[in-house]
């Protein structure tokens, strides 16, 4: 975290280039994994322009990592009117206010979705094996391999059982 915000730091004082609004927001999302919120949020609020939906997005991740059900709920506030059509703010809401219980705010976050014609889309990933980029979604059976793919995963999964029950026995 602090290389990461070194960086942030010397772009302008040592190479002369002003950081832009993306390279705010990889310093926010440093912070937020690390579990920083406070000082995601004050970055935000000392950046030399307002901050953009990427930024504001990035922050909403952060407070969903964190927990911080408040700030999440102001974020997305400004970020459903910013970008109404995009379901991410959507879908971490309506995710957190799952977590937390707020069954009534998860309700009127899915409710509003509804009545503004906004789908979840489901996220892709990629892989290059070979000169090869294969593409998938979650619980994707289209690859020709799939079959062959989720046997290895599914012994992957018991592999990585086995190496925590053997992990837990010298905690």
């Amino acid at each position: 975290v602090e290389e990461g915000c070194n960086f942030i730091e010397s772009m302008e004082s040592d190479f002369g280039i002003p950081p832009r609004q993306e390279h705010y927001a990889c310093a926010i999302d440093l912070y937020g994994r690390a579990g920083h919120l406070k000082k995601a949020t004050a970055l935000v609020e000392t950046m030399p322009f307002e901050p953009d939906a990427m930024v504001l997005k990035t922050l909403l991740g952060a407070c969903r990592f964190c927990g911080d059900i408040e700030l999440a709920s102001q974020i997305a506030k400004i970020l459903l009117e910013l970008e109404p059509e995009e379901h991410c703010t959507y879908v971490i809401l309506s995710e957190m206010y799952g977590r937390f219980k707020m069954w009534g705010e998860k309700a009127s976050v899915t409710r509003m979705m509804r009545e503004r014609g906004v789908k979840k889309v489901p996220g892709w990933s990629w892989i290059e094996v070979k000169n090869n980029v294969h593409a998938f979604n979650a619980e994707d059976h289209s690859h020709p391999q799939c079959e062959e793919i989720y046997i290895l995963l599914q012994h992957l999964k018991e592999g990585i059982k086995l190496f925590d029950n053997f992990v837990d026995q010298f905690r």
